[in-house]
């Protein structure tokens, strides 16, 4: 059985994370790790758990079955919108139907039945997307805005019982980057002076294979407080990513330039969560959790820096009107604080219900919103189902994040004054765990 769960999962794992970027939630993170956790919006910190949730509080899995492989797949469906100034007038447009697919596989075995669980993960962390087209430039044409952002992580962990009442837990946490965006790639403006080459210049690009392996690491606890509470807590460090190795396309009007590409000061920050789980009766969970997550430390301005052109002759510092060969992101997002709820509730020993509550405030700062990144959406609920057939068991979730629109007014942002960004999103989750 190993095996087979093992050889599906690596397929389905290979072939969805080569086209897997993430819509995003928290952030770029998403609410929750595993379909239960998602069933609950999120609130697990505190929850007991097995190979579904190892992606989550390490010291969880100390509890779980003597072996137990999990597998499962998330489908994101974002909505976007965005509606800006021209010179001919307000342009709105919505963006083009996307479905991201964000596999997780999962692992656990408790050393001879005693305190010490190993396991694994493999899941995605994460990121961000769209995809605008014919958007109006206020040059006279339409093109297109691209974005997509993915993170994605491999972690064994290990948790140690040291008593009936406490468990430790702790995590090497491996990830995978990539990122590529398009800003009116096929657009070229001399500018207002309509003389090339001078600093009111416009010219597009699109910018593609930036990647980079990342490393962090996590630490959590559990303790049961009586028969009836446990209380949970687990710190993630920032994961140390530099985005390079990618190509940048300038668009120059008669000349397309390729550059080597890197994107500096772009991470994934460092998160602290604590929570609590009651079970008031037989059957009935309730968990409520709060994160913290530092954005502010880890998106601040990402800065695309571009080298070695293709041809000779081409400009080498053809940002901030020919002086610079650095682009930078004025993103400045504040650090993020998530409040999630969640509900499980065991009808009998086959049918669990689950429900559940997220909210985070958007991290984007109205002035420097882009609609390249607009992680805005806030409030998000969830439902979920449990299946357990003798050593299986199913999950089923659902999530709706409602729309949340914000308006950036900043009189220095490039799509004018009145830039508006709206965003919401379903999700669905679905795995099984075999436990053995």
């Amino acid at each position: 059985m190993k095996k087979i769960l093992a050889a599906v999962g690596t397929t389905v794992l290979l072939g969805a994370f080569a086209v897997a970027p993430a819509g995003a939630t928290n952030g770029m993170d998403m609410i929750g790790y595993g379909t239960r956790s998602i069933g609950m919006g999120g609130a697990d910190v505190a929850v007991a758990g097995d190979a579904g949730n190892v992606s989550g509080n390490p010291a969880a899995v100390s509890e779980a079955s003597p072996s137990s492989a999990n597998i499962g797949l998330t489908v994101l469906m974002p909505k976007m919108s965005l509606t800006h100034n021209t010179p001919a007038g307000p342009d709105s447009v919505d963006g083009e139907a996307q479905y991201f697919t964000m596999p997780q596989i999962g692992y656990v075995h408790r050393v001879g039945g005693g305190p010490l669980a190993l396991g694994f993960g493999l899941y995605a962390q994460g990121g961000m997307g769209v995809d605008f087209q014919n958007v109006s430039t206020g040059m006279g044409n339409t093109d297109e805005l691209t974005s997509q952002v993915s993170f994605m992580r491999f972690n064994p962990l290990l948790s140690y019982k040291v008593s009936d009442a406490v468990t430790l837990g702790a995590t090497a946490m491996i990830g995978y980057s990539q990122c590529k965006f398009s800003l009116y790639p096929g657009t070229y403006s001399p500018g207002p002076d309509g003389t090339p080459g001078t600093g009111d210049d416009f010219g597009g690009m699109i910018v593609k294979g930036l990647n980079s392996f990342g490393f962090a690491g996590r630490v959590g606890a559990q303790v049961k407080v009586g028969p009836m509470v446990r209380l949970g807590a687990m710190y993630t460090s920032e994961s140390t990513i530099k985005l390079d190795g990618g190509t940048a396309r300038l668009n120059f009007g008669a000349m397309k330039v390729d550059y080597d590409a890197e994107l500096q000061d772009f991470t994934w920050p460092q998160e602290f969560e604590a929570g609590v789980a009651v079970t008031p009766a037989q059957g009935l969970t309730v968990a409520f959790d709060v994160k913290w997550i530092n954005w502010s430390a880890a998106i601040d301005q990402p800065k695309l820096k571009i080298s070695n052109p293709n041809m000779a002759g081409v400009p080498t510092t053809p940002f901030a009107g020919g002086t610079s060969d650095t682009q930078i992101f004025d993103m400045a997002w504040k650090d993020q604080w998530v409040y999630a709820l969640g509900v499980e509730y065991a009808i009998n020993a086959m049918n669990t219900l689950r429900a559940g509550f997220n909210y985070g405030k958007s991290p984007v700062p109205d002035a420097n919103l882009n609609p390249l990144f607009p992680a805005t959406v806030e409030k998000h609920l969830t439902l979920g189902y449990g299946l357990t057939l003798g050593q299986w068991g199913i999950n089923l979730a659902y999530e709706h994040a409602f729309e949340n629109t914000q308006i950036n007014n900043n009189a220095a942002n490039m799509f004018g004054p009145g830039l508006e960004v709206s965003h919401s999103q379903n999700t669905v989750s679905l795995d099984a765990t075999y436990r053995y």
